[in-house]
């Protein structure tokens, strides 16, 4: 009796897990080694460098919360690495800026997710990464039109 290779039903969320929870893995190691975590380098990397970045503007470019983005911000703060300046428009509206030691670590997490990004593309041809890109993109539109059915 031949196989039906059609009824099995393939889990992309756990391969999509998977991979996720292996990258996750690597920037969190690579953090550690500079006493940091994965979401306060990303964090460094979300603020723009030479003009700052509205504090309402860092949680939907990192896609987390509110309370666990001010909590962020304080400890970057309190280690030196950014700094609020308020706008002169607005006295409530906060730029969060980096300081000379939270550019050096801005820099070198770029580098890190550059030199990850590198090795990716020299491994993977690049009709391949298109395609992976295509389907990630749909994966994403499926998950949020479900998301907006709740």
């Amino acid at each position: 009796m031949e196989k039906k290779n059609s009824e099995k039903v393939e889990n992309i969320d756990l391969i999509l897990k998977s991979t996720w929870l292996a990258v996750s893995k690597m920037y969190s190691e690579m953090a550690q080694d500079h006493d940091a975590t994965a979401v306060q380098a990303l964090t460094l990397l979300k603020i723009d460098p030479k003009e700052g970045t509205r504090s309402t503007n860092l949680g939907p470019k990192m896609a987390i919360e509110p309370t666990s983005l001010t909590r962020i911000i304080k400890l970057l703060e309190d280690n030196g690495y950014i700094y609020k300046e308020k706008t002169t428009n607005d006295k409530r509206e906060v730029i969060i800026k980096l300081t000379d030691k939270g550019l050096n670590s801005r820099n070198l997490s770029k580098e890190v997710v550059v030199n990850f990004n590198k090795k990716v593309m020299d491994k993977i041809a690049p009709e391949k990464l298109e395609i992976f890109k295509e389907v990630m993109s749909d994966i994403l539109k499926i998950a949020n039109d479900l998301n907006q059915k709740k």
